[in-house]
């Protein structure tokens, strides 16, 4: 593993030019802005950027697209934490616990957490990606369908653990998300199901969905309720925005273990840092002394996700650099520019454009360093600007919104998609139906489905194939632990037991 310092330090000496440090620079502030506008994200970054790159040579072209890929996992944060909307399916679960402390004039803080925790999440991802990618790579093209569906199914059994005190509710929210999954046409078979406009043959935009649930719906809520953002006073002191000992203290674990779960879960092609998000909240709530305080503010509930969010880049390039297997949408894109300077991405690319790969890491190392710093001494003028803004808070949300939903397909469709998912949300918030799990079933449910589907392909109709080999028995004992373990603690089962208690 040592054996990768001496390549690491000589790609550093090469790319550390003047000209190279400002384009990584520039790189991560793009990144941010583009992170932050809801509907666009990693793909439409690195997309935006990569006609810049034409004419560059490989390190420093692949340095601007990387830059912009952990730039946009920045940036993300920043509207979910201040005006509650997403700027990326991965800031969803930011804008849970990051939004509650903004109501409560903790907005500077919030970001300085999640700043320091994307750091830290962004260095353990890359420690890993440094000195682990063969190890890690070799072990995870191991994993077929059957274990990917366990997986999946993994993740869904885990809405027990966000239910919350009504599970009925958290149960008709999931049924939801399951239903509006199955909207589009079937990953396997290619038939059009529940398509009542031609429109919805690739099914329901996710993104969409979210920018309404979220932003629209946030903005209905507050107009009706009149919410306003408890700013205090305008003072620039930095220690307003920077976590103190004591806040560090706090967030040290979630971040340490949503960085191990946002790395493992960036490695398996497919998951993307999304899913990273959600099992680390969901694996955080589980193991906290304080698991109500979640969703009302919870830091610890801020600073795993965020961990685990920018882990899961450097992650999903280990497939990518080793394998030649996209681990997102964005290492989807970047396998494109790998193979548009002529790499060759696979098991030979660190080999025989070892040079190539290790300046790349190393500009992805000096672009979240940048990112830090940018990001932590921004936070004044982010928290200020939105004081000033206030009183036009809710139209420049819509007018984002808006823009955000447009700019997924450049059609107005996505538009009205916004709009009606903005009216369920507010009505969801309005009888205290939780977004949690009807998000979680949104996005595991179509994986889950197409896992199934070949995996009893591959088992010729046969369900043993679940437990024919150590791996995937393994994750089937898990699923049911967490089942049973979710019953068991359940509101209605405790219900139950007392009743029988009092009767016998």
């Amino acid at each position: 593993m040592l054996d990768s310092l001496p390549d690491l330090i000589l790609a550093f000496s090469q790319v550390a030019t003047p000209g190279n440090l400002l384009l990584i620079f520039m790189a991560g502030l793009i990144g941010t802005l583009v992170g932050a506008l809801p509907g666009l994200g990693p793909s439409a970054g690195i997309a935006l950027m990569m006609p810049l790159t034409f004419g560059m040579d490989p390190v420093s072209g692949l340095s601007l697209l990387t830059g912009v890929y952990m730039g946009t996992m920045y940036g993300g944060r920043l509207t979910a934490i201040l005006i509650n909307t997403p700027g990326d399916a991965p800031a969803i679960i930011t804008a849970m616990d990051g939004y509650p402390m903004m109501q409560k004039g903790q907005g500077g803080l919030a970001l300085g957490i999640s700043a320091v925790a994307s750091f830290v999440g962004g260095v353990f991802g890359l420690i890993m990606l440094i000195f682990f990618a063969p190890i890690i790579a070799e072990y995870a093209i191991f994993l077929g369908p059957p274990e990917y569906f366990m997986l999946m199914l993994l993740g869904l059994s885990m809405i027990i653990v966000l239910a919350g005190t009504d599970p009925l509710k958290a149960l008709v929210a999931t049924a939801f998300g399951v239903l509006l999954s199955t909207v589009g046409s079937d990953y396997v078979s290619g038939n059009v199901r529940f398509a009542v406009v031609p429109e919805l043959i690739d099914g329901v935009d996710f993104v969409a969905v979210i920018i309404g649930l979220f932003g629209i719906g946030e903005v209905l809520v507050n107009i009706e309720e009149r919410v306003r953002l408890h700013m205090g006073k305008p003072k620039f002191k930095m220690s307003e925005f920077l976590p103190g000992k004591k806040d560090l203290r706090e967030i040290s674990m979630p971040t340490l273990r949503g960085s191990v779960i946002g790395t493992s879960i960036g490695v398996l092609p497919g998951a993307g840092a999304t899913i990273a998000t959600f099992i680390s909240y969901i694996a955080e709530k589980k193991v906290s002394r304080e698991p109500d305080e979640f969703g009302k503010g919870a830091k610890a509930g801020l600073a795993s996700p965020e961990a685990a969010n920018n882990a899961a880049v450097p992650g999903s390039l280990i497939p990518l650099l080793t394998l030649g297997i996209p681990g997102s949408g964005g290492t989807a894109i970047m396998l494109g520019a790998l193979i548009m300077f002529g790499l060759n991405p696979g098991p030979m690319l660190m080999i025989q454009s070892a040079d190539i790969v290790w300046g790349t890491i190393a500009g992805l190392v000096i672009a979240n360093v940048f990112l830090l710093g940018s990001n932590i001494l921004l936070i004044p003028v982010f928290v200020y600007a939105l004081r000033v803004i206030q009183k036009h808070l809710s139209a420049i949300v819509v007018a984002f919104c808006l823009v955000g939903a447009f700019a997924i397909n450049y059609g107005t469709f996505d538009i009205w998609v916004t709009f009606i998912f903005g009216i369920i949300g507010y009505l969801m918030k309005k009888a205290n139906y939780p977004a949690g799990p009807f998000i979680l079933a949104l996005v595991l449910a179509p994986l889950a489905e197409n896992y199934l589907r070949q995996s009893i392909m591959l088992g010729q109709g046969s369900w043993s194939i679940f437990v024919s080999k150590p791996l995937t028995t393994v994750f089937t004992l898990l699923v049911l632990a967490v089942v049973i373990v979710g019953l068991l603690k359940n509101p209605i089962s405790k219900y139950v037991r007392k009743q029988r208690l009092a009767k016998s």
